[in-house]
């Protein structure tokens, strides 16, 4: 842990709350993928309307980004985590009592999407100001949420098998009040400013009222602003039809569910080994380039999984796979730091993860659409090959950062 002039750094603390905040959140909607075939056979839905529930629950999430780091900037992260934690608890104990799709959509689709906006951009911007100095490792550990697929696909598939899809959401949501607590061990920058001027030297921490950097307006006019929008749709449109019907193609091909899970967390223990190494990676070599790397990773291992019939080969790609996906979110926020400064990094964050459900909803969503028009998942999983690359392709293209801190120059000298 980081020390700095003999006193403990709580930087690290927030890091790794955020981290078991985040494997809970991120671990109970990623089951999603092993409830989907068990509702859609009881409710007899077909796949695209189940698809749909996903992207629903995408656009919520992105919105409530937009909204919860507007909301961030102005009354800090930790009430932010909070609301959003009882929102999510909420609404994953009321996935129990579903009855018809609409239910599906708003609880799943809307409440508990909301809720696990707050494991994104007030998480994010938190660790971001907290920390400038091993920013990129401290990223990656926050946003390592992918891993919580490890725990929670067995663990849901053992709830399934005892209690249905129904007693297995309340066991999740049981677990899901474990957020609350997490969430009260955030701390902003202004309730802490005299330990954060102690640590600053060392440890990286930042008074947020000395933060030089653009506003959303002003980052909007940037070529760079979009490109890394433009990035994120690509990236995420490719693994997230993985993602959801990852385990519907296992067990179509002939994997037991369980086997299927077990691919799962794999590739969820391999995608935050990805983060990591992307975050360190990033501190070292630049983060345009450790992110062109993994995005190409992520999308050349795709043809590997439509082809797979054997074990041995759907483990060896869930390794592959889970490192290049797992790789790309943390260091986009760096990215946005070394262009537009982090004092309205709230707000801009915000935009980014509503483009980045965007390509989430849409990749789940064109999973099921294709499923339903060839009878098979092939096409939609050439489909996000394809736009991983062109991901992998605009990230070579981004724009030196020197630039960006010239015409921050003069807001840094202001701040000083």
């Amino acid at each position: 842990m980081e020390e700095s002039q003999g006193k403990f750094f709580y930087g690290w603390v927030i890091v790794f709350a955020g981290l078991a905040l985040s494997l809970i959140m991120y671990g109970v909607v990623d089951v999603f993928g092993i409830m989907f075939k068990p509702l859609s056979e009881e409710f007899h839905w077909d796949r695209a309307t189940v698809s749909a529930s996903s992207m629903i629950n995408w656009l919520s999430f992105g919105v409530g980004n937009l909204v919860l780091g507007t909301l961030t900037d102005r009354i800090g992260s930790r009430r932010v985590m909070i609301l959003g934690g009882i929102l999510f608890a909420i609404g994953t104990l009321l996935m129990s009592q579903l009855q018809s799709v609409w239910h599906l959509y708003f609880v799943f689709g809307v409440l508990i999407a909301v809720g696990r906006s707050a494991a994104a951009v007030p998480l994010t911007a938190l660790v971001t100001k907290w920390f400038t100095k091993n920013q990129g490792l401290a990223l990656a550990l926050a946003q390592s949420q992918n891993v919580g697929s490890a725990v929670f696909a067995p663990l849901s598939v053992f709830l399934l098998a005892q209690y249905g899809w129904r007693g297995a959401y309340i066991g999740l949501g049981l677990i899901g009040l474990l957020i609350i607590p997490l969430a009260l061990l955030m701390r902003d920058h202004h309730t802490s400013r005299s330990q954060v001027s102690e640590a600053a030297g060392r440890a990286g921490a930042v008074s947020s009222s000395t933060l030089p950097g653009m506003t959303l307006g002003e980052a909007m006019r940037t070529r760079a602003f979009w490109t890394l929008n433009l990035m994120v749709i690509g990236c995420c449109a490719c693994h997230s039809c993985i993602l959801l019907h990852g385990v519907n193609h296992m067990t179509d091909v002939g994997l037991t569910a369980t086997t299927a899970s077990q691919v799962v967390a794999v590739m969820a223990i391999f995608g935050m080994l990805g983060k990591i190494a992307n975050g360190l990676m990033a501190d070292k070599v630049g983060a345009k380039w450790s992110m062109a790397g993994f995005l190409f990773l992520q999308a050349i291992t795709i043809p590997m999984f439509v082809h797979a019939h054997e074990l041995p080969t759907f483990y060896m790609w869930a390794v592959l796979f889970g490192t290049g996906f797992g790789g790309p979110m943390p260091v986009y926020a760096m990215l946005f730091r070394e262009y537009f400064g982090t004092r309205h990094i709230g707000s801009i964050l915000g935009f980014f993860f509503l483009t980045a459900a965007i390509g989430m909803g849409s990749g789940g969503m064109m999973g099921g659409v294709l499923y339903n028009m060839f009878g098979d998942y092939a096409v939609p999983f050439f489909t996000s090959t394809g736009t991983g690359l062109m991901a992998a392709v605009l990230a070579l293209t981004l724009p030196s950062t020197e630039k960006q801190k010239a015409a921050m120059a003069p807001q840094m000298a202001l701040a000083s």
